[in-house]
């Protein structure tokens, strides 16, 4: 049994450009990997299958898991004749912008790369890992990188200097189709704001960067949950800086000045009915944990 870590991300910079002819919206989006993880607890097995079985209520286990679809495009490419069982514990939660699923795929993609001795390097990697879903890619090395097209692309850029993020989840989930579909106004692209960011992430000015944060999905988010606001600006209240929706939501991200412990932001947040973390960024994608 080996044990690997998929982390999850944030996304600094989202800028959504327009709905594409084939029905997904093109984006511009600076991702982060943080450490809030999964766990996935890798076997092989002795017959060319794959088992995926997973902890959380809900989240569907075998054909229906994206980690299922990622493996078994893997194995039928380039492994017939293995096999493997993934043990998924799940602590991302779903529908709140973090990517749990994409991040376990991938992961789960590196792992059986190195349980099965492929050899594959990261960009055979993310080409399996682009075809089971778009912000995939990105954990197959994880980081800080600038995703485009639907996400899919992804090139590294200069890394978020150190830093501790709290993570805000309410009670409630909110569907990716959901927030996109309250997207009203024609949307333009504007590189601007995130040549801006990243100007400051190559000079490692966190402040710059921090004051320079900004998701386009906001609004539609909070069409749909007009409360989503109040987590907004409870963080900001408390000092948080950078405070952005992650992915469509339905958590928001603030990075965390010196001195707000992470008690107090659990103890404020479960006061009113939100689940909170505090975590560091991180530099990957995903990890094998020490046996």
């Amino acid at each position: 049994m080996r044990r690997f870590r998929a982390f999850a991300k944030i996304n600094l910079c989202l800028a959504v450009l327009g709905r594409r002819a084939d029905g997904y919206h093109e984006i511009d989006t600076v991702m982060q990997s943080i450490g809030l993880f999964d766990e996935l607890r890798c076997e092989p097995l002795d017959i060319p299958e794959i088992r995926v079985e997973c902890d959380a209520p809900g989240v569907p286990e075998g054909e229906g898991n994206i980690v299922w679809k990622a493996l078994e495009r893997l194995r039928v490419r380039h492994a017939p004749g293995r096999g493997l069982r993934v043990r998924l514990a799940k602590t991302i939660p779903v529908e709140a912008g973090l990517g749990g699923g994409s991040a376990d795929a991938a992961c789960a993609l590196g792992a059986a790369d190195r349980i099965w001795a492929l050899g594959l390097d990261s960009t055979r990697l993310e080409e399996i890992a682009a075809e089971v879903g778009s912000d995939v890619p990105f954990f197959v090395r994880g980081g800080t990188r600038r995703c485009r097209g639907r996400g899919e692309r992804t090139d590294r850029v200069a890394p978020l200097p150190p830093s501790r993020w709290a993570i805000i989840k309410p009670s409630y989930g909110l569907s990716t189709a959901s927030v996109y579909a309250q997207i009203r106004s024609a949307l333009t692209a504007d590189e601007a704001r995130i040549r801006m960011f990243m100007g400051s992430l190559a000079k490692r000015d966190l402040s710059g960067a921090l004051a320079r944060t900004f998701n386009d999905l906001e609004s539609a988010a909070m069409s749909v949950r007009p409360e989503a606001g109040r987590i907004r600006e409870w963080m900001l209240g408390l000092g948080m800086a950078g405070v952005v929706l992650a992915g469509s939501g339905s958590a928001w991200a603030g990075c965390c000045p010196e001195g707000l412990s992470a008690e107090r932001v659990r103890r404020e947040a479960e006061e009113r009915g939100w689940r909170a973390f505090v975590v560091e960024a991180v530099e990957q994608g995903w990890i094998e944990v020490e046996a």
